[in-house]
């Protein structure tokens, strides 16, 4: 992972510290009660609303908390209360029974709702994949189950990000030995009609060039030494744009560099490694801290409007 060219405008920041809860938690709000109400099924103790539990999951990622720390800071405090218009809140051991219960395809359509009213159609998105450290288990030797375990095994994490505001339009996640290349495909399937799309040359091939041509998108990426495309065709017509205007494609080429601020972001804020044993709840996981990403940049976004400041500044 290279070092990114943008960052954060610090005095967007420094606001935005002070209002995260308060605006982090109308954001999400404004999200969840989108999403289906609850059907109450048989007797017994009525549930928590599972819209209200996600709110304070994601609340718990953005903040930085661990379920002790939401148990001694966050279950008790007034405004959230308030704010979410409950008397109690639930414990710990409820949180994360409800964070179990939650898909990947859930959150994932969770986080377009989110950031819906916040990007441009048709969108132009940068692609790129990273990979992200498996604590939770022995490296090595598994004395447990007599096998070996590779020193680096990690998970891979895919994302579609906005190039205007560098919003999570979309994401997936997969081991480390999956290939980036169909990963495009998934990715850009929400979307039914793209602007830009650039990439590296993990994704470039004809079959992901023509299908972003079908959604009237415009595919960015550098050959890889072995291509030699010909006919009448998207790839090739590519090709020859690459040999003619070498300069201006890789002008446009290069903004791909902001998607290094974005994984930069992710690690920096909430770590580098996940600690979950099940390879469902690392993803669980993850995919609650890129929507915890996504309100953070929303956040500042309102306050760059109402302080009529930028919100991206030169690293």
């Amino acid at each position: 992972m290279g070092k990114p060219n943008i960052r954060l405008n610090p005095q967007i920041d420094s606001i935005r510290n002070r209002v995260l809860l308060e605006k982090g938690a109308k954001v999400l709000l404004s999200a969840a009660l989108l999403l289906p109400q609850p059907e109450r099924k048989g007797r017994g103790r009525k549930p928590f609303d599972y819209r209200l539990v996600l709110v304070l999951n994601i609340l718990r990622i953005l903040l930085r908390k661990k379920y002790s720390d939401y148990e001694t800071e966050m279950r008790f405090d007034k405004r959230l209360c308030d704010m979410l218009k409950l008397n109690k809140l639930p414990c710990k051991s409820c949180l994360n029974d409800y964070a179990l219960q939650y898909k990947l395809s859930f959150l994932s359509n969770f986080n377009r709702k989110l950031i819906d009213a916040w990007i441009k159609k048709p969108v132009d998105l940068l692609l790129d994949a990273s990979g992200i450290r498996l604590v939770g288990r022995s490296i090595w030797f598994c004395i447990r189950t007599k096998t070996k375990i590779r020193r680096k095994d990690c998970d891979k994490i895919h994302i579609a990000i906005c190039l205007q505001n560098l919003l999570i339009a979309n994401f997936r996640i997969s081991n480390s030995k999956a290939n980036d290349s169909p990963f495009l495909r998934k990715l850009l399937k929400p979307f039914a009609k793209l602007g830009l799309v650039i990439v590296d040359k993990g994704y470039s091939n004809k079959t992901n060039a023509e299908y972003v041509a079908k959604k009237e998108g415009a595919f960015f990426s550098p050959f890889k030494k072995n291509a030699q495309p010909t006919g009448l065709n998207v790839w090739a017509y590519l090709y020859k744009l690459w040999k003619i205007f070498p300069s201006l494609c890789k002008t446009i080429y290069n903004q791909r560099s902001k998607v290094e601020a974005v994984f930069s972001a992710l690690k920096n804020r909430y770590g580098d490694q996940l600690y979950s044993k099940r390879w469902y709840t690392r993803r669980r996981e993850m995919a609650m801290r890129f929507i915890a990403y996504n309100v953070r940049i929303i956040v500042g976004i309102q306050i760059a409007r109402e302080k009529n400041i930028p919100l991206w500044v030169r690293a």
